[in-house]
């Protein structure tokens, strides 16, 4: 199995590209659309399946600055009776006019009815959330400015590469989780995540991606084309795609490997076998199987393609839950709880 201890920088850079894993679309309806896709490489979840009874859709609906209506999907895993584990980046920011945000409970968002949705009255967002993200983008500026923007040749910690971003967020419904749902068994014995250790993960994203090759002569503006989205690239610009995203709309699960530790509270996954989570499983659970029970130890952060195309088919970082559970997780529960004043 491949290892990522030569290949950090170019992991780091993508994922600096793809944090975002949620897909925005142009519809603020709680139906079905677009941007709801699942799992990559993996197979439907059976209603009777121990991780379908924890793991939960996000939808979040948002009015932009200049009043375009849209919506985005997320994953999440039950950690109480009334709150949900998530991604802190699956919380919208100031950046939109308006937001509201949903958690669904079903496994099919194409047979979505009302009273699977209950809307989020609370959130709680690491306060540390985005410090990997900015001691990245100071490793890159000073790369630059020493003549090195690859990194050739530069034995960097995990740190100074963007580990630890703390993407977690705990998110209060309205009311309490239904009762063909459970709280998930959180994982305490972080030992067992081992290099080689499978792993399941489980979420509401894409499918497949497709590549097809396109012409650079036909983007004279290449920049302008990358940065609209219109176009995906190599690293070096030499080759780029248009990428096709396909959905099913259902809750998937598959399997995959870790790599190793990646700083003091994430891991990363091996996606280079075609299995893996894209945008949409942000925010959603890893488990580890032990003795025949499924564990919940991974929340859903980011990731990388193959030489920086955005295919979700080289990398996954992962958040350990245990790691933050009492500084953050239990803290984040009783506050969402507590008495208002």
């Amino acid at each position: 199995m491949k290892t990522i201890n030569s290949l950090k920088l170019v992991l780091s850079l993508g994922a600096l590209a793809t944090i975002a894993a949620c897909t925005p679309n142009n519809s603020a309806s709680l139906k079905a659309t677009d941007s709801s896709k699942t799992i990559i490489g993996g197979e439907a979840v059976a209603d009777s399946d121990i991780i379908r009874k924890s793991t939960v859709s996000i939808v979040v609906t948002v009015l932009t600055q200049d009043d375009q209506q849209g919506e985005f999907l997320c994953t999440g895993s039950i950690v109480s009776e009334n709150t949900i584990l998530t991604a802190a980046h699956c919380v919208p920011g100031n950046e939109y006019k308006k937001a509201a945000m949903y958690v669904v409970f079903t496994t099919d968002l194409n047979k979505l009815q009302q009273s699977q949705i209950q809307a989020v009255t609370g959130v709680v967002v690491h306060p540390q959330y985005g410090e990997g993200d900015a001691r990245l983008r100071a490793t890159i500026e000073r790369l630059k400015k020493e003549g090195n923007p690859s990194g050739e040749g530069i034995e960097l910690s995990d740190r100074d590469q963007g580990a630890d971003n703390y993407d977690y967020a705990v998110i209060k419904i309205q009311g309490k989780i239904p009762s063909n749902y459970q709280i998930a068994n959180v994982l305490k014995n972080e030992t067992v995540l081992k290099n080689g250790a499978k792993v399941t993960l489980a979420g509401f994203g894409l499918t497949n991606v497709k590549k097809e090759k396109v012409d650079l002569k036909k983007y004279p503006d290449l920049d302008g084309a990358i940065a609209s989205g219109q176009i995906a690239c190599t690293y070096d610009k030499t080759t780029c795609y248009i990428l096709t995203q396909e959905n099913e709309n259902i809750l998937k699960k598959t399997d995959v490997y870790v790599i190793q530790a990646y700083g003091d509270t994430e891991v990363a996954l091996d996606q280079t076998q075609g299995k893996g989570a894209c945008h949409g499983d942000s925010g959603g659970p890893a488990f580890i199987n032990i003795d025949g029970v499924e564990y919940l130890w991974g929340v859903t952060s980011r990731g990388t393609g193959q030489d920086g195309i955005d295919d979700c088919s080289n990398y996954a970082i992962y958040g350990k839950v245990n790691a933050l559970w009492d500084s953050f997780v239990a803290k984040a529960i009783a506050q969402l709880n507590s008495p208002k004043k």
